[in-house]
């Protein structure tokens, strides 16, 4: 108890007030350390209750490490593609309609309510009917359903940077004579930019998590297809050992590249 009420105090209660004193970084880790620790620890004693559906720690990480090289690239590369390739999909067609509304009163309203339809769509949906349209071992499905789920997003984000900018620069416009070009040019699209990171930072998980989904449903390859090709053959070891690499692969790109991104972002806004 002692120990925890000191690493209370050197992480400032755990109240955000850390960055005074420098130890931000130690208290992350520490942090980290003891959520890993207990994951590690719940996950040894559900496989020990439960040894014929729970593959063990032990068993998950030698089964990653006996993996082919080839094998595990491709599976990452395929997955990493599909959503970076349907994120930036859905952040062009964002950027598109985003300039249409601001220009048009009535195609803001047209693309509130497109927001709210696509929202209102399963994911599970819009696989199947890629899947349907295009054919199982297309490379179609998992881009066009991660657009789809990240386009919510990213609109979404996008409006409110739209409106609040308006608001907010309305009279610098009007002083400076700028006609709406120049304005959406030097106004509403940098200052929509910390917007848009943060957003990205959402819609890109929820890329990465969505085109596991897709991937599953179709034989085009990636991690979602290793997980069902591994169930299928009753490999439990190899289910577990999929979604451990696809926890690492997220966290990775959400803790060392985006997150550093979006924290500068803020500071520029």
């Amino acid at each position: 108890m002692k120990r925890l009420v000191s690493i209370g105090s050197l992480c400032g209660g755990f109240r955000g007030e850390n960055g005074k004193n420098g130890n931000v970084w130690i208290c992350t880790l520490i942090g980290w350390l003891t959520l890993l620790s207990l994951a590690v620890l719940t996950w040894h004693m559900l496989s020990e209750m439960f040894p014929l559906l729970i593959a063990s720690p032990s068993e998950t990480l030698y089964y990653i490490l006996s993996l082919k090289t080839e094998t595990l690239v491709r599976a990452i590369t395929v997955t990493l593609f599909n959503s970076l390739f349907g994120f930036a999909t859905a952040l062009a067609l964002v950027s598109m309609i985003a300039l249409a509304s601001f220009f048009s009163s009535f195609f803001g309203y047209f693309t509130r309510a497109l927001n709210k339809f696509i929202q209102s769509v399963s994911v599970l949906v819009w696989a199947i009917v890629f899947i349907m349209i295009f054919g199982v071992t297309s490379t179609y499905p998992p881009i066009l359903v991660t657009a789809m789920a990240s386009f919510p997003i990213l609109l979404s984000s996008m409006t409110e940077a739209i409106t609040n900018l308006e608001k907010e620069y309305s009279e610098l416009s009007k002083i400076l004579e700028l006609n709406k070009l120049q304005e959406f040019r030097h106004i509403i699209l940098p200052g929509s930019i910390p917007y848009m990171i943060s957003a990205s930072r959402s819609a890109l998980g929820i890329a990465l998590r969505i085109s596991v989904v897709a991937e599953a449903f179709g034989s085009s390859g990636g991690i979602g297809y290793q997980l069902v090709y591994s169930y299928d053959l009753g490999l439990k070891v190899g289910v577990f050992a999929w979604s451990t690499i696809l926890i690492i692969m997220m966290l990775i790109l959400d803790q060392l590249i985006l997150g550093p991104i979006e924290r500068w972002s803020q500071k520029w806004r």
